[in-house]
């Protein structure tokens, strides 16, 4: 068995974001300034609408806790900065592990993670792996970049849970959204809602496919908002609170190293 996660997590990709959060931050502070008036709603691509894709994945949600009421004491073009910052953030992060953003929903978003593999134990890894790159990203470089621009602080939660979905398209020409439909998303969505404040849910199958290491990371959740059970309708299914964070990136590389050798 090899190690729990994988070498992606380095110094170079690390640079890489932390360049492109500073690129963003100071992109949208001119931006914020320069706001035009306009009259008709930007036109949308139209991709096929009505056909679906059955396929194992991951889904994550993420968003930001109590956003309304926090922006709500700042100025439109200051919202419109932390959402230009924050989202390119995670965009940026989710494409890195061959992610797709589905939609974005208001100050979060929700992605699909580990489509080029049939392998479970590589969509929990990919989707895991994303998510604990969004989180470190968002504490060590956006968030405090943000503070330092005089915005305020904020915390966020990620949800995730894989398992069988449709993808879809839903809509009608020039008015549509690309999805995921099924448990595995509702579930996401649900523990995107239920996760600790800058912290990661995630459900029992996600759960059971991760590296058997990561499992002491893991804190069953009991929120009596959760009331998900298996088709018997009578064995709970749980969900987790995930602890497990990425070292710094060049001690993550010893880190690694360390675990490969444990595991091979």
């Amino acid at each position: 068995m090899s190690a729990p996660l994988s070498r992606k997590w380095n110094s170079k990709l690390y640079n890489i974001l932390s360049r492109f959060v500073l690129v963003q931050v100071k992109r949208n502070a001119r931006r914020s300034k320069k706001v035009p008036d306009a009259r008709t709603m930007p036109d949308l691509t139209a991709l096929g609408i009505g056909t679906a894709k059955r396929m194992s994945a991951a889904v994550m949600f993420f968003d930001f806790e109590n956003f309304t009421n926090v922006t709500s004491h700042i100025s439109q073009e200051d919202t419109l900065m932390i959402l230009n910052v924050a989202t390119t953030t995670v965009m940026r992060i989710v494409r890195e592990w061959n992610g797709t953003v589905e939609k974005h929903t208001g100050d979060g978003v929700m992605a699909i993670l580990g489509t080029e593999t049939l392998k479970t134990d590589m969509i929990a890894q990919q989707a895991i792996e994303s998510a604990q790159t969004i989180k470190y990203m968002m504490q060590v470089d956006v968030l405090p970049q943000l503070v330092a621009q005089g915005l305020p602080s904020l915390n966020f939660r990620i949800g995730i849970e894989m398992g069988e979905v449709l993808i879809s398209r839903i809509g009608l020409h020039k008015m549509n959204f690309l999805t995921a439909v099924g448990s595995p998303a509702n579930r996401a969505a649900k523990l995107e809602a239920l996760s600790r404040p800058n912290g990661i849910a995630i459900g029992e199958n996600l759960a059971r496919n991760l590296h058997p290491y990561l499992h002491d990371f893991l804190e069953i959740g009991d929120d009596p908002k959760w009331d998900w059970h298996y088709p018997d309708r009578i064995t709970p299914y749980n969900y987790y609170h995930y602890s497990y964070e990425w070292y710094e990136p060049k001690l993550w590389l010893k880190e690694w190293f360390r675990l490969n050798r444990m595991y091979r």
